[in-house]
């Protein structure tokens, strides 16, 4: 199995703002968006921040390309897809569930709705009571196959930044052990902090990955038995940089993060997963 999983997008429809930073922005986004939906994979994963500001003007915007493409798509919540609508207009828009978990032949793959609904002033992360039983259950039931876990939020204390205010899930210390009482662990794949990071703890693997607008890039996972190697895809383009440089810094609520792209450690992982041994 080969997933693709695209960073925190922001994808904005910039209703202020010159006609140059306007043009540059649509350049910039779709070929962005080209080169992550030219990627042959099972499934197209965004991490969350889809959307800038979560208007059903943006979704539609984002959801009409993607459409163009047939791609198997999933969109992870991310906080700022949440801001303007509530969450079930959201999933009326785009199709998609809030949690869902897809079984494959080698893997589990859990996708989770770490968002608030529609809270500008707190955009950190949290699993309420309904979610959190409904992930010990999947957890339970994943026997021995490898599990893949995608939330927008880092678990806390694991990834670049995810010990700062706002920049992990809530409630921390119930979802760590959650996660630690799966004796085979597992992989946690993530974004929010803006920044590629690779950590291990235990027998649980977390991965975040940068904002696009930071990093013009993606990930590719290819799922073996036993096996999860990921790799980062750097996309080029004459001119992308200058587009985004151009117009990111004007959008409230954006700001770019020093040394985003990581060290090497951050962006290759390649490991034998536990339950291969079963």
């Amino acid at each position: 199995m080969r997933l693709a999983l695209l960073g925190d997008f922001h994808y904005s429809s910039m209703s202020h703002g010159t006609e140059e930073m306007k043009a540059a922005r649509v350049r910039a986004y779709e070929h962005m968006l080209e080169a992550f939906l030219k990627e042959e994979a099972d499934f197209h994963i965004s991490i969350g921040d889809l959307t800038h500001e979560g208007t059903a003007q943006e979704l539609r915007s984002i959801y009409s390309i993607l459409a163009r493409s047939e791609r198997n798509f999933i969109h992870v919540l991310g906080n700022h897809d949440t801001y303007s609508i509530p969450k079930h207009e959201i999933s009326t828009l785009t199709g998609q569930d809030r949690y869902r978990a897809i079984d494959t032949p080698h893997a589990k793959l859990i996708f989770l709705d770490t968002t608030q609904e529609m809270n500008r002033e707190d955009w950190g992360g949290e699993l309420d009571g309904e979610q959190l039983a409904w992930l010990k259950d999947q957890l339970a039931d994943s026997y021995e196959k490898q599990v893949l876990l995608f939330g927008h939020h880092p678990v806390f204390d694991t990834t670049a930044r995810s010990t700062l205010d706002k920049l992990y899930v809530r409630p921390q210390d119930e979802l760590k052990s959650i996660f630690n009482s799966r004796p085979e662990g597992g992989i946690y794949f993530c974004g929010h902090n803006h920044i590629n990071s690779i950590v291990e703890q235990g027998k649980w693997h977390y991965v975040q990955t940068a904002a696009c607008l930071d990093v013009p890039a993606y990930r590719v996972i290819e799922v073996h038995e036993g096996k999860v190697a990921i790799t980062h895809r750097l996309i080029q383009g004459a001119g992308l940089i200058d587009d985004i440089q151009s117009f990111c810094s004007d959008m409230p609520g954006f700001g770019p993060v020093a040394d985003a792209l990581g060290e090497e450690s951050d962006l290759i992982l390649s490991i034998q997963l536990a339950s291969a041994a079963h």
